[in-house]
């Protein structure tokens, strides 16, 4: 039963998965033989389940498949935890699931409803976050709470390493605050590495990452100030509750903080040491600290669900506080709480509700990529899209050559993304009619745009050593050797033209002298195909 989704900002950031699950049918791997935005997991999860359900929409495809990792090892958590209270049990459960089946970020991008096509990795952190901050909360020390959060350590690594970062501050503050054995950690570490072993074994994947993500550091250095801030704008009603709540909750504790800080004078003990951390408040500290953390690289998806475990132990716990101050508590954990899950499922409601009366993209040959549909109107808007860009490509060229966008927010806007889509379609059917026309095939495709999904469209080949999310700002360097080679050997390169902007200009300047020999083909009047020199024509283009 194909399902339609209305198309959300930046839907095309979907697309990433399309081409590196084809790549990795073709038997290349992420990090090794191209570069990779985030770590290799999140693309096998979603190439396995893609497998698994071939006509499953793509968008969903992506969210869901973070529940491979995710879910067993969730599983075990609530299993433990439903031992000790199956109410709390639920409360952790619950919010787990919602997390885990919305497509919806936090962030807004656009006033009408759709599926969001970016962050969907950084929403896969945030849930591994949720997992591991469960398992810590709630997992009684032990060896089983050592090979949970090792796991879910080694499923944030192969995600995305702020998250791991982030993790490993927690987990760090957990083994200082009692809730690890040192035999645990040695467990735990052991068990993490004895995993990674066999991925570096295979050609080198973990160290090839590594290297990958030391690249994209150096690329980005600049702009962390500015996410720090832009961190504190954004997630403000989030981080104001949690501050709120971490002074409020130290004013209670107050007293034995200042005790057990007047025994240290006598007494340096481990057991000091741990029950002095092992404090909520600091619990809520560390992990605001995290958060903040990683959402300077994850900004808009659904930062600090991982609070919650430690908010619902606070509220456990507040039977023993007054009346007055147990309603300070709740308010506080309410403030902390609520605006991040009323987001996501007022988000995911608005797109389930509205999707009815939506219409189809009008496509025959993009496979699960056309399951998308948008309103009547903004379908009118981008079926006419590509005429009116074909026919002014010297006012968009001279937005392009300032460094503008033919609108401030172009990648956001709904009918771009659809026009993308319907653009995608016309450029198929034009490669299928050039094939059939000159008796050829191309075996190789690529595409001088931030997405490549026509490899997987069509079942070609895809050149190795070609970054996959192609952002010329953040991602994609000067020409290497091994890229101009595998250029070169390239069938045919898609060349977009409508419209012309500042970063498909900066790719076919940093690809020009692998291309420069290339014979031009016009496939319509927005696409032209770059064929390599030596490919013979029998008939006529």
């Amino acid at each position: 039963m194909p399902l339609l989704v209305p198309i959300g900002p930046m839907y095309w950031d979907t697309y990433i998965y399309l081409d590196a699950a084809q790549r990795i049918a073709l038997g290349q791997i992420p990090a090794v033989d191209f570069l990779t935005p985030v770590g290799a997991l999140d693309y096998y999860q979603f190439y396995w389940l893609q497998t698994l359900f071939p006509g499953g929409q793509p968008a969903l495809l992506a969210q869901w498949s973070v529940l491979i990792s995710a879910a067993p090892l969730m599983a075990v958590t609530i299993a433990a935890i439903d031992r000790q209270s199956r109410a709390i049990a639920f409360a952790v459960l619950a919010p787990f699931l919602i997390f885990a089946l919305c497509p919806i970020n936090t962030q807004t991008f656009h006033s009408y409803p759709g599926v969001n096509g970016f962050g969907i990795y950084n929403r896969h952190t945030s849930l591994l976050l949720y997992v591991l901050t469960s398992a810590l909360i709630f997992l009684p020390a032990g060896r089983k709470l050592a090979v949970v959060a090792a796991l879910t350590m080694l499923a944030l690594f192969l995600t995305k390493v702020t998250g791991f970062l982030a993790g490993g501050l927690i987990g760090l503050f957990a083994i200082f605050a009692g809730r690890f054995k040192w035999r645990h950690v040695l467990l735990a570490a052991c068990i993490f590495a004895l995993a990674i072993l066999p991925l570096e074994l295979n050609n080198g994947m973990i160290s090839a990452y590594l290297k990958s993500i030391a690249v994209l550091v150096g690329k980005n250095e600049g702009l962390l100030l500015s996410r720090f801030l832009t961190v504190f704008s954004i997630k403000l009603d989030v981080i104001l509750g949690a501050a709120s709540l971490v002074l409020y909750l130290f004013w209670l504790d107050r007293s034995f903080v200042f005790d057990t800080i007047k025994e240290f004078g006598h007494v340096r003990t481990t057991k000091a040491i741990s029950s002095l951390l092992d404090r909520d408040w600091l619990w809520i500290g560390v992990m605001l600290v995290a958060g903040i953390f990683l959402e300077t690289q994850n900004t808009g998806s659904q930062e600090f669900i991982f609070l919650w475990p430690v908010l619902l132990r606070v509220l456990t716990k507040s039977s023993a506080l007054t009346e007055k101050r147990r309603l300070v508590v709740y308010c506080l954990v309410a403030l902390t709480a609520i605006p991040t899950i009323t987001k996501v499922v007022h988000g995911t409601l608005r797109f389930v509700a509205i999707a009815p009366t939506y219409v189809a993209a009008p496509v025959t040959d993009l496979k699960t990529m056309g399951l998308v549909s948008t309103r009547r109107d903004v379908m009118d808007r981008a079926e006419m899209l590509e005429t009116h860009y074909a026919q002014n490509p010297g006012t968009y060229r001279q937005l392009a050559d300032q460094g503008q966008l033919p609108s401030w927010q172009l990648y956001s806007e709904l009918d771009y993304q659809m026009y993308w889509i319907i653009s995608a379609d016309r450029v198929v059917k034009a490669i299928k009619q050039f094939e059939n026309t000159n008796g050829i095939r191309l075996n190789t495709l690529m595409t001088l745009d931030f997405v490549n999904p026509f490899p997987w469209i069509l079942d070609r080949d895809v050149p190795r050593d070609i970054q996959i999310g192609a952002d010329p700002f953040r991602t994609v360097g000067d020409l290497t050797e091994a890229e101009e080679k595998s250029l070169r050997a390239t069938d045919g390169v898609l060349r977009p033209a409508c419209p012309v902007t500042s970063a498909r200009l900066l790719l076919q300047n940093v690809y020009e002298k692998a291309l420069a020999d290339r014979n031009v083909v016009k496939l319509n009047d927005c696409w032209d195909l770059l064929l390599r020199p030596d490919i013979k024509l029998t008939g006529s283009s």
